[in-house]
């Protein structure tokens, strides 16, 4: 299961399996990207938003972990998100040095009105509901297997 070929007959970069994947997720983000134009929301954003919307409350380490991002790219995410009004930050602890990420109505609001965002993408892949399903998972499964290797 080697993508690399033979030291004779290098594979075509179109054959290779990471061409596959950094290809088919830059056309899904940037699917993701024109159906979020009309929120003003990046994909980033929307990922942020989505994860506050399953698990609001969070730590900013734990929204980090989440998205699998590291601090210095989720707080200018965050910061713009507070501005526009779809976030509130609060500081917690003793020390005040954890931050916990709030929906705010506003967040909430629209949460319904992207609900139709990710449908639409997953519709325009061509694949059915089960091929789609089994994609996820053998994707999940691989990202899995590549960071314990």
């Amino acid at each position: 299961m080697d993508d690399t070929g033979s030291q004779q007959e290098p594979v075509a970069i179109a054959d290779r399996l990471s061409f596959q994947l950094y290809a088919a997720s830059r056309a899904v983000v940037g699917a993701y990207r024109r159906k979020l134009q009309e929120f003003d929301l990046t994909y980033p954003q929307y990922l942020a938003m989505h994860a506050l919307w399953t698990n609001d409350g969070q730590t900013v380490t734990e929204l980090c972990s989440a998205l699998e991002l590291d601090s210095g790219t989720v707080s200018p995410l965050l910061t713009r998100l507070e501005a526009v009004g779809y976030l509130l930050r609060e500081r917690v602890g003793a020390d005040g040095r954890q931050v916990r990420v709030f929906c705010t109505e506003l967040g909430r609001e629209l949460q319904e009105k992207t609900l139709p965002v990710p449908v639409d993408v997953a519709s325009s892949s061509g694949l059915s509901d089960a091929e789609y399903g089994q994609l996820c998972g053998l994707l999940s499964t691989l990202r899995a297997a590549v960071r314990s290797a």
